[in-house]
């Protein structure tokens, strides 16, 4: 059973909610040029989302954000990187990514994490000393311990049930692998596919990619078990740290972010779909954000409210589309929304702030 809620509907407030801080990641500082991109692959017979010919990476940054009485009051830039998408912050410790780096901050100094597979990292979580990565350009989760910048665990989806994507311009089946057998054998049964030996220098387009794994966390209830979003599946999965099998949570999302546990649900933005989701397979909740004021006509029905944050029954929303945080109270069925920079496409957000020395450790970051 789906139940859905429409956000309109709340009352507007701007006092329901306490001063809030909060760190984001900006993926770039060019909006509209990301936004005139995924409206082009509309058009595309494979209808995936994403951009079919790798684009080149920009500069993006991670920043701190205070909102009080439904205005930014305090907002400062700390690093610029290269499409810095994942942000957590942890008993001290700070994580963020740059595109094919993590940068671990904690109390012995700042831990570099690299692999040959990390593409277009999307999300990182802490949980002591490990730092959980969604490597979104190959399909891969991993796991490191920063202490030691060793590989604890990694699950690739092309291994796992989850081997192709699309070609955008035809709508075929267009298998991955990195294994030369399977592609030979793919060759063989005449299987249109790509060989990924090279990762460093081999790309995927978001379209081409299998799972297109954006998020990834630790369940907060089963330390063997992780919770992944899958964007081109719609969905969003626990995958078993021992086995590797993979049990689907949530269905019938268009291009979700942020898969998570809440307490006995699970909860997901549904990007395109324009609606943050609460509950299981059977029951959820969709607090839809379609007749929201605030949009551009240019857009139409076009969302993409990127990701979400709970506190409770306090949920704070990217809308990229409206430029702005919607923040609501499912309970109290109050909402605000609080406008950021025209400019910036926030990719994440986490609650926090940071100390002085982690401004400084952040500031000195060099690529």
């Amino acid at each position: 059973m789906t139940e859905y809620i429409d956000l309109s509907e709340f009352k507007k407030n701007n006092s329901f909610y306490d001063e809030l801080n909060l760190l984001i990641s900006i993926k770039s500082f060019d909006l509209q040029a990301i936004r005139n991109r995924y409206l082009t692959t509309k058009d595309k017979k494979s209808k995936r989302t994403g951009s079919f010919v790798r684009r080149e990476v920009t500069e993006g940054g991670v920043a701190g954000i205070q909102i009080k009485n439904g205005k930014i009051v305090n907002q400062e830039i700390f690093l610029k990187v290269p499409e810095p998408r994942g942000i957590d912050i942890k008993n001290n410790v700070l994580a963020v990514s740059s595109e094919n780096r993590v940068y671990v901050i904690h109390e012995n100094g700042t831990e570099v994490i690299q692999d040959p597979w990390f593409s277009f990292i999307h999300t990182i979580d802490i949980r002591g000393s490990k730092v959980l990565i969604s490597s979104s350009g190959y399909d891969v989760i991993f796991e490191y311990d920063f202490l030691t910048n060793k590989k604890t665990f990694e699950w690739f989806a092309w291994e796992n049930g989850f081997n192709h994507g699309l070609d955008p311009e035809t709508g075929e089946k267009l298998y991955l692998t990195r294994n030369i057998e399977e592609s030979a054998q793919y060759k063989a049964e005449g299987k249109k596919h790509i060989l990924i030996t090279d990762p460093k220098n081999q790309t995927l387009p978001t379209s081409q990619r299998a799972a297109f794994i954006n998020s990834v966390v630790y369940d907060p209830n089963d330390k063997n078990k992780v919770i992944a979003t899958f964007f081109h599946e719609g969905s969003v999965f626990s995958i078993d740290i021992k086995s590797g099998k993979s049990t689907k949570l949530l269905d019938g999302l268009k291009s979700p972010h942020g898969g998570k546990r809440r307490n006995n649900e699970y909860v997901a933005t549904s990007t395109t779909g324009g609606s943050f989701v609460t509950g299981n397979l059977n029951n959820n909740k969709h607090y839809k954000f379609q007749n929201i004021e605030g949009k551009s006509e240019l857009l139409l029905d076009f969302e993409w409210i990127q990701n979400s944050v709970i506190s409770g029954s306090l949920v704070v929303s990217i809308d990229s589309n409206r430029n702005c945080f919607v923040i609501f109270d499912t309970e109290k069925k109050l909402i605000d929304l609080v406008p950021f920079d025209d400019n910036f496409a926030i990719q994440d957000l986490v609650f926090g702030s940071l100390s002085s020395n982690q401004k400084e450790n952040l500031k000195n970051i060099k690529e």
